[in-house]
């Protein structure tokens, strides 16, 4: 009888024993094939899920913009910049940020792009200044102080009121770069060496045509007259009266007449010691 019981007891213990095994591989199979889809599949999604609400939740702040620069010419800058910010990450990510401001246009200098607050970013920069519109065709270029192009065009007379460059010769330098030569240069000059007169608004444009001959600048005024200035405040010429005295006559007629060019189209040389009208 024993005998009989333990022979049939030894195939159940057997089948028994490779029961627990196939389960036991089944087991560490479903448990392989979860951390293989919690690699391959969970895992990206969540990182891609958290770089999104990253990139959505950046704020990317300017804190020493100047007043000009409105909502609307915030804008599109902030835009790229968060995607710049939604594709990178780390040092790489800051630098890119960097690199796309300085392009813009909009910047002299940009001098520290950096993480704040954990999960903000702040632009430390000097911000380019509009001072001029440089006449190109029908179209009319902005630039900044240092004579570089701004990221803006206008149609003829339809940009802001500043006072216009004509007469540049050589093309047109993408945003951010520079005029080729001196001429616009010493416009500029020529320009904030008269911001401070009380006349300064009579003055509608400035004239390089003759520069390439002689480094002559030319004044048009708002009543459609010609002033010859002459060299630029930075390259005077013993050959020309001063700077100061060039000031002092026009001056001299704007208290006179309430006009620098006599209230009626004119040409006036004040390069000479005894300035002339015809």
């Amino acid at each position: 009888m024993s005998s009989r019981s333990s022979s049939s007891k030894a195939p159940e213990a057997s089948w028994r024993a490779t029961a627990e095994r196939v389960v036991t591989i089944g087991a560490w199979v479903g448990c392989a094939a979860v951390i293989v889809t919690m690699f391959t599949v969970v895992l990206p999604r969540l990182r891609s899920n958290a770089y999104g609400s990253t990139a959505a939740r950046t704020a990317i702040r300017f804190p020493n913009a100047p007043r000009w620069m409105t909502t609307a010419e915030m804008k599109p800058i902030e835009d790229a910049a968060q995607s710049i910010v939604a594709a990178g990450h780390g040092r790489e990510m800051l630098q890119t940020l960097e690199r796309y401001l300085e392009s813009t246009g909009w910047f002299e200098e940009v001098e520290q792009v950096r993480l704040v607050d954990q999960d903000g970013i702040e632009v430390i920069a000097t911000y380019a200044t509009p001072t001029a519109l440089v006449t190109d065709g029908g179209l009319d270029h902005l630039c900044d102080a240092r004579g570089h192009r701004m990221a803006r065009d206008y149609r003829a007379k339809d940009g802001p009121s500043l006072v216009r460059v004509l007469g540049l010769a050589g093309p047109t330098p993408p945003v951010a770069g520079a005029w080729n030569g001196t001429a616009l240069k010493d416009a500029i000059d020529l320009l904030q060496t008269l911001d401070a007169q009380p006349w300064r608004s009579q003055v509608a444009a400035i004239s390089v045509g003759r520069h390439a001959k002689d480094g002559s600048l030319e004044l048009v005024t708002t009543g459609g007259s010609t002033i010859v200035w002459g060299r630029s405040p930075a390259s005077t010429s013993p050959a020309e009266v001063p700077t100061g005295q060039k000031l002092e006559y026009l001056s001299f007629l704007y208290a006179k007449h309430g006009r620098i060019d006599y209230g009626h189209p004119t040409s006036i040389d004040v390069r000479v010691d005894c300035a002339s009208a015809r």
